[in-house]
């Protein structure tokens, strides 16, 4: 409900006036939320009663609003913090006789009519991964444990063209793993052409200070929990002779993550299961396993994961815009591939761990360097066991304005010069000790 006082109406789309040396807001207001664009449809603000949360980071990651509070709304006009006062005018919401609806959108998509199931859809890079499937135009089936997100996500897509279907699930319960893949089917006609597995947690500390519960969650989320979406979509791709399975890896597939150990057991174990899947694929020619491997990833995950460390998680640079893990899902359905490397971080540090005996080594010291130079924060379980509090949406707001070609190259130089460093140092100790 949008509270009277604002002044605004539901259905109705809001723009905010400018004025020198105040906040600029290029977006617009939308039933009780701020969006940035109307092809941006993840909000970055919505309305408490009268008062404006906006959810956006400065360059050093702080909100840009003491406590997100931007100020007030009352009678279409904006009540800034520092007393500065905004007009809000009305705009058209519909699309114009010159701009193409959904349904004449819908006939340009490739994948038009295709039964899609993505897990974790709620935030990051599954809704990420939902706007794109979405603007080919299938049936969309979106599962996680935030049910009123969801429900959000629905109608994202919805106004870009696809057919959607909410369907709370927790991947840890097989029964409802199992009750997911029954109604995907049944909204798509007896088929499932595509499933991503998506959903995932963390939980980052050191190893026996973090909970024995925490590192079993996580495996159970990042790994069973894909095992159980490959399970239960295996009969109908196999029914078919067809279908495509899309698992998201990570860079930690390859490179093992210190302080995250479950984490990275899940990511290790997932190149495992779907090498494992290939296998028996031989007389399934349509049916393919599809692994996408992304960098340092902007999303709310470092927000809502597990926490034990006593310190503010924040993502290392370069990190990467989740809709281009959502790009390379897309791609992989149309023409799949086994492999897919997103972020040109990721190819780096991979040839550094299998040129540097000691990466681990040192990948270890760099972590808990980093997070020892980070702020106290209390320890919490985040969104292990529950769903996450915090405003759903595609990004973190952890990217900052920065040449990435600059981090490669020092990221490089300073891995293979530690690298050769550590070696030697391990190469000394060795000799000495015998």
């Amino acid at each position: 409900m949008i509270d009277p006082a604002t002044g605004m109406r539901p259905g109705e789309r809001y723009t905010v006036d400018s004025l020198e040396r105040t906040k600029h807001f290029s977006g617009f207001f939308l039933d009780g939320k701020y969006y940035l664009g109307p092809e941006l449809l993840t909000a970055v603000g919505w309305l408490e009663g009268q008062t404006f949360i906006y959810d956006e980071l400065d360059a050093t990651g702080e909100p840009v609003f003491p406590d997100r509070v931007a100020g007030t709304i009352e009678n279409l006009t904006l009540i800034l913090s520092d007393g500065a006062r905004l007009k809000l005018h009305e705009t058209p919401v519909h699309a114009t006789e010159d701009e193409p609806a959904p349904a004449a959108a819908e006939r340009n998509g490739q994948l038009h009519g295709k039964t899609v199931v993505i897990t974790g859809a709620s935030s990051g890079i599954g809704r990420a991964a939902a706007h794109a499937f979405a603007k080919q135009s299938t049936r969309l089936v979106l599962a996680a444990r935030d049910e009123a997100a969801l429900a959000d996500v629905v109608e994202e897509c919805a106004a870009l063209g696809a057919q959607a279907l909410a369907v709370q699930t927790d991947v840890t319960q097989g029964d409802q793993m199992r009750a997911l893949a029954e109604q995907a089917a049944a909204f798509g006609n007896g088929r499932i052409d595509i499933w991503v597995n998506n959903a995932g947690v963390g939980a980052v500390g050191d190893f026996e200070k973090t909970p024995l519960e925490a590192h079993e969650q996580v495996l159970q989320t990042d790994l069973l929990g894909y095992l159980r979406g490959a399970y239960v979509a295996w009969p109908y791709f196999k029914a078919q002779n067809s279908g495509i399975l899309i698992n998201t890896l990570s860079l930690g597939s390859w490179v093992a993550q210190p302080y995250a150990a479950a984490y990275s057991a899940s990511k290790y174990g997932l190149r495992g299961l779907s090498e494992a899947l290939r296998g028996e694929l031989v007389g399934f020619p349509n049916i393919h396993v599809c692994d996408i491997y992304p960098a340092v990833i902007d999303t709310p995950g470092f927000r809502d994961g597990g926490n034990f460390t006593g310190h503010a998680l924040k993502p290392p640079p370069p990190v990467y815009d989740p809709q281009r893990v959502a790009q390379a899902m897309v791609a992989c359905a149309l023409q799949p591939k086994n492999s897919t490397t997103v972020g040109a971080a990721a190819t780096v540090a991979r040839v550094a761990h299998f040129m540097l005996p000691a990466f681990p080594q040192l990948s270890g010291w760099l972590t808990r360097r980093g997070l020892e130079r980070s702020s106290h924060a209390a320890t919490s379980s985040g969104n292990l066991f529950t769903p996450a509090s915090g405003e759903r949406r595609v990004e973190g707001g952890q990217r900052k304005p920065r040449h990435t070609s600059y981090w490669l190259a020092a990221a490089g130089a300073v891995l293979l010069l530690s690298g050769v460093a550590v070696a030697r140092n391990l190469r000394s100790n060795n000799t000495r000790h015998k």
